[in-house]
Parts: C-alpha cells; sequence; structure tokens
C-alpha cells in the first residue's frame, strides 16, 4: 500500500494507477528524488542550519581550495537568489560556521570564507549523505550501483545545458575555473 499524503488518497499495488506510475522512470525518478531529499532534510535537522544552509557549508568546504569566494559567486554556485542568501549567511555567521572577510579587490563587498568548524559540520553533512545513499542503495549490487550512477549521469549531461541546475552551476564553475587559471 502506497499513501499519497499530499492527495490524502492510499493506491494498492493492484490498482491501474499505481501500475501506470510504476512503468514510469520520470515519476519513479521524481519519488526518489523527493524521498531523497525527505531524507536527507531530516537527517540534517539536527545540525540547526536548514537546507540552504547545510549546501553553503558543503559548497564553501569545497570552494576552499580556490580561496574565498564573494557572496555573489557563493549564491550564484548554490543557486539561491542573493537576497535569500543574506538570512542564511548571518545564520551560519552567528553559528560560526563562515566568516565574511573584506574583499581585497572591491571595498564594497565581502568574500566567505568557511572556518574550522564549518569544516566539522561539512565533514557531518558529507558523512550523512553516504550514509543515506548507502541506505537508499541497499538493494543494489556494487555493479547495478555503479550502473545506475552512470546511466544517471548520462542522462543528466544529455539534457539541455541552458535549462535549470546544469546552467547555473556550470556558469559560475566556468567562471571560477577561468579566475584560477589567470591566477
Amino acid at each position: 500500500m502506497i499513501t499519497c499524503y499530499r492527495a490524502g488518497m492510499e493506491w494498492s499495488e493492484q490498482s491501474n494507477l499505481y501500475e501506470l506510475l510504476m512503468q514510469n522512470n520520470a515519476f519513479l525518478l521524481a519519488i526518489l528524488g523527493s524521498e531523497s531529499r525527505h531524507r536527507f532534510t531530516e537527517a540534517v535537522e539536527g545540525l540547526g542550519i536548514g537546507w540552504q544552509g547545510q549546501n553553503v557549508v558543503a559548497s564553501l568546504c569545497m570552494l576552499e581550495q580556490y580561496g574565498a569566494v564573494s557572496q555573489r559567486e557563493l549564491a550564484d554556485f548554490v543557486c539561491v537568489d542573493p537576497r535569500n542568501l543574506v538570512t542564511v549567511v548571518d545564520n551560519l555567521e552567528k553559528h560560526g560556521l563562515l566568516k565574511r572577510v573584506p574583499n581585497p579587490t572591491d571595498r564594497r563587498g565581502y568574500q566567505m570564507k568557511i572556518t574550522a568548524k564549518g569544516k566539522k559540520v561539512a565533514e557531518q553533512i558529507q558523512a550523512i549523505r553516504t550514509k543515506l545513499e548507502a541506505e537508499m542503495l541497499v538493494v543494489l549490487t556494487e555493479q547495478e550501483k555503479a550502473m545506475l550512477h552512470a546511466l544517471l549521469k548520462k542522462v543528466w549531461l544529455a539534457t539541455d545545458p541552458s535549462m535549470g541546475f546544469r546552467a547555473v552551476v556550470k556558469q559560475p564553475m566556468m567562471k571560477l575555473e577561468k579566475d584560477l587559471v589567470g591566477k
């Protein structure tokens, strides 16, 4: 029995709707993505930094090797409107997970740097991701996991790069790479 809480209905495995949905890859991807995000959000809830906060901390930790990034670059990288990122950054700074430092090339702006405490939280976030992936894919063999990853990556790379997450992430990464090569 599957319960759709939002619609307030239950589907038995024998129903026609259930059978139709189980044959649709887009539905399966969407429902698994939703379940994955739900589990992850629940798991990181104890960190007290929220969905966007964990994304910022993990991203800053990953970007640290390139040096400090501006708040605008960080907003682009994590796909958050810069105006909305201010509140997230304020909260993370209050928790001691990142700090704003003056931008040496632009006195009007700041750069974001992850703190030692932020690095520890980023490690916890990565451990949660790894654990949840293992739990969700426990029914697959190692070969099946590798195949699933290859197929998902192939589909993702074939999507229109001018749309969605891929375009938003690709541009800041290209700029970041260009900036690093120029240094």
